[in-house]
């Protein structure tokens, strides 16, 4: 499969997979590594933020070097007192009156004090395992997710967590090879008319369709949605996904129509789930995975976090100073971008009408 990524797009690309997706530092294996914590710098507040999240009356955004921020109101920041580990923070969860923050080296921290103060709850820097996302059903039960299909669950608040990858945890595949085929030589080449193949060439296609990281169950896993009643999804790369239903204890392989990565999840109304990533592509299912629905955003660039505004529309942000609202209601897509702006990676909407937007350039207030 190839993909072809605009310039816009390549730029927020770049920035978001250099530095979430391949592990920052130089490891010695087979010595203890000891994390370093995270220093106190004056321009924290004007670099890379990869996710934020309300804890009570406060904001909390992380992102580089072990950068953590605390804001009132989100116009003004200030770092944290401690954060043990200065590893790149990918994502940051808050349930129970406690945080938890996760990222490069398998890093995992938590904090009582609503983001003040942190302390090292996981760090296994040989693993070379990016955390990619993190989620807290209550402050007991947690689940985080990264690259090369690593998961890690605990059921005590993070003071222990137990490893697991999902080649071991997934149980059923609801994949039919034949139309993956399909999809990826349609996006590879526009002109591709499907009814054109016969069985036979379908069958042979199948055979031949290069499966990436799922041949070894190790893709990245980018993104998890809590949809309630032990439902679970994970958007992950080249066009693969997962569901539980169960709550995260054993999970069924499906693909998305759309061959590429997959950055975000978010729920859409009452029955819907938007997976949104690579060149602007949103797809939309209102059966829990069993059918998507390609949506046409009318964007390329590409999108990487998102979010619910206070009417409950997914709002994704990502490349090009990228906003894309989807309006569950018209079913239509309302869209801001500036080209040669800077890439979003999180946004979160404050009090009133703010909203929050979060990525290269530090956290914007408007």
């Amino acid at each position: 499969m190839r993909l072809i990524i605009p310039m816009p797009s390549l730029r927020a690309v770049t920035v978001f997979l250099a530095v979430v997706l391949l592990t920052a530092g130089n490891i010695s294996f087979g010595e203890d590594i000891d994390p370093r914590p995270a220093a106190p710098a004056r321009l924290a507040h004007e670099a890379l933020v990869l996710d934020i999240v309300r804890a009570g009356e406060r904001l909390v955004a992380v992102g580089e070097r072990g950068h953590v921020l605390l804001s009132a109101d989100g116009a003004s920041w200030e770092q944290a007192r401690f954060v043990p580990a200065s590893a790149t923070l990918t994502s940051v969860a808050f349930a129970g009156g406690r945080l938890w923050a996760v990222g490069h080296d398998t890093t995992i921290i938590h904090s009582r004090d609503l983001g003040r103060t942190w302390s090292l709850q996981h760090f296994e820097p040989e693993w070379e395992q990016p955390l990619l996302d993190v989620h807290f059903f209550d402050g007991a039960n947690g689940l985080a997710v990264g690259a090369y299909g690593v998961m890690l669950r605990t059921r005590d608040g993070g003071r222990t967590w137990e490893q697991r990858m999902m080649a071991d945890a997934v149980v059923s595949e609801s994949i039919d090879w034949e139309e993956a085929a399909a999809a990826a030589e349609t996006f590879e080449d526009e002109e591709f008319e499907p009814d054109l193949w016969g069985d036979e060439e379908l069958y042979d296609a199948a055979l031949d369709f290069d499966r990436g990281c799922f041949e070894f169950m190790e893709c990245h896993l980018n993104a998890l949605l809590d949809l309630g009643e032990g439902r679970l999804m994970i958007a992950a790369e080249r066009g693969y996904g997962y569901r539980s239903t169960d709550g995260g204890e054993t999970w069924d392989a499906f693909r998305f129509p759309y061959p590429g990565s997959m950055f975000g999840l978010l729920p859409a109304g009452n029955d819907g789930i938007i997976a949104f990533g690579l060149r602007g592509h949103v797809q939309l299912s209102r059966d829990f995975g069993d059918s998507w629905e390609i949506l046409d955003s009318g964007i390329e660039s590409t999108l990487m976090g998102g979010t619910l505004d206070p009417a409950g529309n997914p709002v994704m942000v990502g490349a090009g100073a990228t906003i894309l609202i989807y309006d569950v209601r018209q079913s239509r897509f309302r869209v801001s971008e500036d080209r040669l702006g800077s890439a979003y990676a999180a946004v979160l909407f404050g009090n009133g009408r703010t909203i929050l937007l979060a990525g290269e350039d530090g956290v914007r207030h408007e």
